[in-house]
């Protein structure tokens, strides 16, 4: 089972594939928002209304772990 985990802040919303993330924290370096921080070797978007939708975590990461979302499709 994929372990996925969502946050979501004011129409600003981020998927992160636990499995799939490696915890290199390139996201983490490389936001200017600070959104993105390291618990125990995963990411997590606790910050995610900080976001300023640059997209700069999901294309920096080697596992496509992040997925930037503007609106849910379920």
């Amino acid at each position: 089972m994929v372990e996925k985990k969502r946050w979501k802040h004011s129409g600003k919303w981020v998927e992160i594939d636990l499995d799939a993330c490696s915890g290199l924290g390139l996201c983490v370096e490389t936001c200017p928002a600070d959104v993105y921080d390291l618990l125990n070797e995963k990411v997590f978007a606790d910050n995610i209304g900080e976001c300023i939708e640059c997209l700069a975590c999901q294309d920096i990461c080697p596992n496509d772990a992040i997925t930037r979302h503007f609106a849910w499709s379920e």
